[in-house]
């Protein structure tokens, strides 16, 4: 397909060879027939952005390949095709614009538009986060709607599962992590995605899986009880998107994704959530003793895929937390260990501090910087140890001859280290500490 003087593939919008066989993705170009509803390769949208081929094909829309002819660079398109209100032929020469089926009504098809393109600028405040696809433009036109969305270079991972088989536990632990963070702040702008499964979850180049595909998502803070379209993937879909009244929510999509992480750890589909209401036998990942993830890791993903939505999860971070909450017992526990040294290097570091000294001068002397003088003695372990000077204000008002006379100074050894008592700004707190305590005790400074 000539783009501007340049000949790109119609699959992945890379530089075309003379020989009509794509040398990146391998597509030969006269193969592709889409079918006539779908636009043609080579159509213009926006005055901005050229068609390649169909990625993909949904109940509430077509998803192109395109090219961004002002930033020079592939996009992914999702037109607005609810299927079972709309329809167009291009091949016969009906143009691109869609229309409506005689029973369909116009109003609800131009409130579903608005509701589409608004979600689209919800999901545009997100294109910082990672583990969810960016939105970078929406626009009206051939009597629909376009969402133009970053172009995710990689495959599904339902792809990658036909081909690899199951993925490793902490592998998917890890690729995981990034898509619940994204779906959890995606929830609290009260956006639902209903459309979660192993071909909405691309896998990049560098093993990182990003979200796609929001056409299907609706509002939480509609009255979600009244009929919509039904809406469901076998396997992958709660009872509740089968019924026309079905109650949805963040407990929704905890299902979905639940089920596309038993899908990736076991490699098999889940059972249907409607069989599994009538006699649950689908096999359990507690079961399974050869999977890489902890026992409460696999009970986390087990009640995620509740088929009763009251015995799930209701939230994303609720589910989050269960299955990485063991990682983060360690990380805590390793730091409060870390914590503790700390505190201990500390007090050590404290305590040669602050059993210092007074600097040495006469009367005339008084109120002069103090300088404390750290030592050490001269063994092999402390001549690797350099000398240290900390510079202090002597704001006691007595000269270092005075308070060894009345006893409040002197040199000590701490350690393999001789040091010169120092005082703290109050000294009086000073005197009463190491009269009651026999010693200077540094933490009880800090």
């Amino acid at each position: 397909m000539n783009i501007e003087g340049s000949n790109l593939c119609i699959g992945c919008m890379k530089p075309l060879g003379q020989t009509g066989r794509c040398s990146f993705c391998g597509m030969k170009q006269e193969d592709y027939n889409p079918i006539p509803r779908c636009l043609l390769p080579g159509t213009r949208l926006a005055d901005r952005y050229i068609l390649g081929k169909v990625l993909g094909e949904g109940s509430f829309g077509i998803t192109y390949i395109g090219w961004d002819s002002r930033l020079q660079i592939p996009v992914a398109i999702k037109e607005y095709f609810p299927s079972e209100m709309v329809s167009r032929d291009v091949i016969c020469g009906h143009g691109n614009k869609v229309y409506l089926y005689e029973n369909a009504k116009k109003n609800h098809y131009e409130e579903d538009i608005k509701k589409f393109l608004n979600e689209a600028k919800c999901l545009s405040k997100f294109n910082e986060v990672e583990g969810i696809v960016s939105v970078l433009d929406f626009f009206y036109e051939n009597e629909t709607a376009y969402i133009v969305m970053q172009f995710i270079d990689g495959g599904s991972v339902k792809e990658y599962i036909k081909k690899n088989g199951k993925m490793d536990g902490k592998k998917v632990l890890n690729a995981m992590r990034p898509v619940l963070l994204a779906l959890e702040k995606v929830h609290r702008t009260g956006i639902v995605h209903r459309d979660i499964s192993p071909d909405n979850i691309m896998i990049r180049k560098d093993g990182s899986l990003v979200l796609i595909d929001f056409g299907a998502a609706r509002m939480r803070n509609i009255d979600n009880t009244k009929t919509m379209t039904v809406l469901f993937k076998r396997g992958f879909s709660p009872e509740e998107q089968y019924r026309y009244k079905g109650r949805w929510g963040a407990y929704t999509d905890v299902y979905s994704i639940s089920a596309t992480m038993y899908y990736m750890l076991t490699g098999e589909a889940p059972t249907d959530s409607v069989i599994r209401a009538l006699g649950d036998d689908m096999p359990s990942l507690l079961n399974m003793k050869e999977l890489e993830i902890s026992t409460k890791q696999k009970k986390a993903v087990m009640k995620g895929m509740a088929v009763n939505a009251k015995n799930r999860w209701q939230s994303i971070r609720e589910l989050y937390d269960a299955m990485y909450e063991e990682e983060k017992n360690i990380t805590s526990g390793s730091g409060r260990r870390r914590g503790i040294a700390r505190i201990a290097g500390a007090a050590v570091l404290g305590t040669a501090i602050t059993i210092g000294c007074l600097h040495a001068g006469t009367k005339d002397e008084k109120r002069e910087p103090v300088i404390a003088v750290e030592t050490p003695v001269v063994t092999p372990e402390a001549t690797k140890t350099p000398k240290k000077e900390i510079l202090m204000t002597n704001v006691t008002g007595k000269t270092m001859a005075e308070a060894e006379k009345s006893g409040e100074a002197s040199s000590i050894s701490h350690g393999n280290k001789n040091i010169r008592t120092l005082r703290k700004k109050e000294w009086s707190f000073h005197r009463m500490f190491r009269r009651e305590n026999g010693s200077a005790q540094a933490r009880n400074w800090y």
